[in-house]
């Protein structure tokens, strides 16, 4: 059928906005779009209190004590802090994975009902929990697989000009199998929550549905990307205000002046802490927006469907 694409958006954003509550399951489900976080480069300083003559990289004295012989209390919480780092983490994969349950749902109970609840979509997250979660997890296992399988032949053929020219075409199929994936565990996860079915069932539902609706999957798909692009470069344009006192902060620690060096920096840091609530919130409401937008948009896939087996049912049980 005929996606009609201006109904879509503007009634996921109706419902974005009416039902402020998705907001929350909206940010707790982009935590786990993809956000493995950056590695910190702790980058090298002056050199100050370090050899670097034929001998190799010299630690300081302070450090050198340390490797020769360790503090095990500095040892203990380095552990401890790893540890709490880890449960923090593990804690924030799960309500990202129930977010995504939840979010799915309460926009299909708000587009039923007009309204949802917390404890509904909250209910509905936490009753689909494992189905999300293993949608994601089969994907992820098949797409290392992928990587496996070329990264090892890549390795032999890449010393040579003609593997490595062999081996661009591998990269791109890989590329155009791993984006075709996500769509599919995307599909199967609003499949799982909307009809209630399960994985096997969700991820064969997924891959049907795109089979029929392609071409306007890939138009809905062209007019989301664009306009979360154009939203996110608008959210993080204040951002840039945090750049104009860290400009005087260099200036400051190339002209030696430890003031404006620490006030540009204290500047900059209060900034960034006064806008990242609001940050915060704008990403919410944009995956909120986003997600409302595909799952009224599979709903409107399935209506000329003929679902055997695959019945809608209520989402939440009667308080």
């Amino acid at each position: 059928m005929k996606l009609d694409f201006g109904a879509i958006l503007s009634r996921a954003w109706k419902i974005t906005w009416e039902n402020k509550v998705l907001w929350i399951f909206g940010l707790l489900a982009a935590m786990g779009n993809g956000a493995a976080g950056g590695g910190g480069g702790a980058g090298g300083g002056d050199g100050g209190g370090r050899d670097f003559g034929p001998g190799g990289l010299e630690l300081p004295p302070s450090a050198r004590r340390f490797v020769e012989s360790p503090d095990p209390r500095i040892i203990a919480i380095v552990i401890g802090v790893i540890c709490v780092l880890v449960l923090i983490a593990l804690v924030l994969f799960v309500l990202s994975i129930i977010g995504r349950g939840g979010l799915i749902g309460g926009v299909r109970l708000a587009d039923d009902n007009g309204r949802v609840t917390f404890g509904e979509a909250w209910r509905v997250g936490l009753r689909n929990f494992w189905r999300v979660f293993l949608i994601g997890l089969i994907v992820g296992v098949v797409v290392i697989g992928l990587v496996l399988i070329l990264l090892v032949p890549g390795i032999f053929f890449s010393i040579t000009i003609i593997g490595l020219l062999c081996g661009l075409p591998l990269i791109f199929a890989f590329v155009v199998a791993a984006i075709v994936l996500g769509i599919v565990a995307y599909f199967a996860q609003i499949a799982a929550v909307v009809e209630d079915l399960s994985v096997t069932a969700a991820l064969g539902r997924a891959w049907e549905v795109i089979r029929a609706n392609l071409g306007d999957i890939i138009i809905l798909g062209i007019v989301l990307i664009v306009a979360q692009a154009v939203i996110g470069v608008v959210i993080a344009l204040p951002v840039i205000v945090t750049l104009i006192p860290i400009v005087f902060a260099v200036i400051g620690f190339i002209n030696e002046s430890q003031n404006m060096a620490v006030g540009g920096l204290i500047v900059a840091g209060l900034c960034f802490v006064a806008y990242l609530p609001v940050l915060i919130v704008l990403g919410g409401v944009l995956e909120t927006w986003i997600t409302s937008a595909w799952t009224l948009a599979y709903r409107q896939f399935l209506r000329p469907m003929a679902a055997p087996g695959a019945q809608s049912v209520p989402l939440a049980p009667a308080a």
